[in-house]
């Protein structure tokens, strides 16, 4: 049986898979642009925004109700969980990387998903301690996300010595 890989696709799908990727990839990085907005990526700025600040901040916020946080929850991980469902169906047919990465790769994401909306859950309702948490595994997901993205470009894109 003869496998499937990225590298042997035709040039209108090279074409079609790279186009996704980058609007999938502006639209990531939209989403990071907002919770950097929102947060400035630190802890003390995920406290804040779901624990609501005092009347001294910059900006006025109040802590996330139980209607808020299932919204948050919920919209998140169902479109994240689909997005690295298609990213990585398209980075399993990758010939780059061993399985062990591949696996890797593949799966950490979506752990990191529900670590890190586990994770916000936590700073609201347990401790703000847990942003540490939130940060650590929001920025495994984007790693994850970014060498995914990249391989797969690489293996489109960049010419290989074939053997026959």
């Amino acid at each position: 049986m003869r496998t499937l890989r990225l590298r042997d696709a035709d040039p209108t799908l090279r074409l079609f898979i790279t186009l996704f990727l980058v609007l999938l990839t502006a639209g990531y990085a939209v989403g990071l642009a907002f919770v950097d907005h929102t947060t400035s990526a630190a802890p003390s700025g995920i406290e804040q925004r779901f624990l609501g600040s005092d009347e001294n901040a910059e900006e006025i916020t109040y802590p996330k109700s139980p209607s808020e946080m299932y919204t948050l929850v919920h919209n998140h991980v169902f479109g994240l969980s689909i997005l690295f469902l298609i990213l990585g169906g398209i980075f399993y047919f990758s010939s780059l990387v061993g399985p062990g990465l591949k696996r890797f790769l593949m799966v950490e994401p979506l752990v990191g998903i529900a670590t890190t909306f586990s994770g916000l859950a936590l700073v609201r309702y347990v401790s703000p301690a847990f942003s540490w948490l939130v940060i650590a595994s929001g920025l495994s997901v984007g790693i994850c996300y970014a060498a995914m993205v990249l391989l797969i470009l690489a293996e489109l894109w960049v010419p290989t010595t074939r053997r026959t």
